[in-house]
């Protein structure tokens, strides 16, 4: 849809200025189109397909992280691992599933700009987590099962590892309390909101079309290197693990014995549930990651009318892979399965090995204040970080343009005005 155009000029490699004029003529006329709205059978079925996953995302991994927590026997290496991925399941329903739906049933962007930002920061620190997770158990599983006899990983390397994890989580995902907006159009019958991304533009020719080159190469770290990189790392580290099991014979015993160890066996069946979950966390996210890194690569391409229902079932299957991965769980490992039981049967609190249910609480309470705090303590750096970054790059530009000037002063004798003027933006579109 395009508004007030002008013929004009840009040039190649300058950034886009804000347009002021065009909002002010806007302002004065009603909306030119009507806003969309969902028949209420399919509002009522996204809501439920959403509640259901929910439900089962926040009971389940509650439960994942309850059974790690309070079973001696159930904290081993892995399982600390699973419960740190349980932490990262329970973070999208609690701050991205409901802001979903809610966006998608409602024409506007309805819950302002502070959760335009937080909402697609945890999406992105769950799947980043999650993905740095499962590589980091498929390591340990390596390492575990190709040189049994060194060793499992001690408490402090469990935890610095786990700690480094959601660092560098957090660092990927910081970029986005900067660039997400809440944008607005004020027209003269109603006010447009939407949840959108405002990087720097730049125009790519003189007809004034621009890109966002920080956008791109962002979202390709994004996606290639924090998502399908480690997954083809951690492929080849199943590969391998599954066919040293394959071919492991119990010490003593001939290759013609049939049957494999007790210690073997173990380290089968977790290995099997562990491929399990990678191979559903594959699926339910990548169809949303590869959506994204078309939308990246082509920003300025007509894309389909069906897409947009395409891109919001992706981006379901993708927040419902937290709500499976308990299920999982309770599916391939007899001793989750066997907490699980005991949870529905209300007697988690009363076996031997538990502690007090006062002490649970006070230690579930600390652990999600001392997570909440270190996730703002990275965040506040990172930010510091980048916004020192950021004047020290426009100190630079401003001293080159200084010096500039003054060249030109000595030479010519005046200053030559910038030869860019303003123009307004010729198109406006709703996102």
């Amino acid at each position: 849809m395009t508004f007030f155009n002008t013929s004009r000029s840009c040039v190649v490699g300058d950034l886009k200025e804000q347009d002021v004029q065009s909002h002010e003529k806007i302002s004065r006329i009603d909306a030119p189109y009507n806003q969309t709205t969902l028949p209420t059978w399919e509002i009522a079925l996204k809501i439920a397909f959403y509640l259901i996953a929910m439900l089962v995302d926040l009971i389940g991994n509650s439960i994942v992280i309850l059974i790690v927590v309070l079973n001696r026997k159930m904290r081993t290496t892995t399982n600390t691992l699973i419960a740190n991925l349980a932490i990262s399941d329970l973070m999208v329903a609690c701050f991205c599933m409901w802001a979903h739906v809610g966006n998608n049933v409602t024409p506007s962007w309805p819950f302002g700009d502070i959760l335009c930002k937080v909402n697609t920061f945890f999406q992105i620190l769950a799947v980043t987590s999650s993905v740095l997770t499962l590589m980091i158990i498929a390591v340990e599983r390596f390492y575990a099962v190709v040189f049994p006899f060194k060793g499992n990983w001690s408490p402090t390397v469990t935890g610095l590892v786990i700690v480094a994890s959601w660092v560098v989580s957090v660092s990927t995902a910081s970029p986005q309390l900067v660039v997400r907006q809440e944008e607005k159009i004020r027209w003269k019958d109603r006010t447009d909101r939407w949840c959108t991304e405002v990087w720097p533009q730049y125009y790519v020719d003189t007809e004034c079309n621009s890109e966002a080159p920080g956008q791109i190469y962002y979202y390709i770290v994004v996606g290639l290197v924090m998502y399908f990189l480690p997954i083809l790392v951690m492929i080849l580290t199943y590969s391998i693990i599954a066919c040293r099991l394959l071919r492991r014979r119990h010490p003593g015993r001939r290759p013609s014995g049939g049957r494999m160890s007790t210690q073997d066996r173990a380290k089968r069946k977790v290995t099997k549930m562990l491929v399990m979950v990678l191979f559903v966390f594959i699926v339910c996210w990548s169809p949303h990651q590869v959506i994204m890194l078309y939308d990246q690569l082509n920003p300025n391409q007509q894309k389909p009318d069906y897409l947009k229902t395409v891109r919001y079932v992706a981006l379901y299957l993708a927040y419902a892979c937290s709500a499976i991965n308990p299920i999982l769980y309770a599916g391939f490992n007899e001793n989750f399965r066997r907490g699980f039981l005991e949870a529905f049967r209300c007697l988690l609190m009363q076996r031997r090995n538990r502690i007090d249910p006062v002490v649970v609480i006070v230690v579930v309470v600390v652990v999600v204040v001392v997570v909440v705090v270190v996730v703002v303590v990275v965040v506040v750096v990172v930010v510091i970080v980048v916004v020192v970054v950021i004047v020290v790059v426009v100190a630079a530009a401003v001293a080159v343009r200084v010096i500039d000037v003054i060249v030109v002063f000595h030479h010519c004798g005046v200053v030559v005005p910038c030869r860019r003027q303003y123009h307004p933006v010729a198109s406006i579109h709703k996102a």
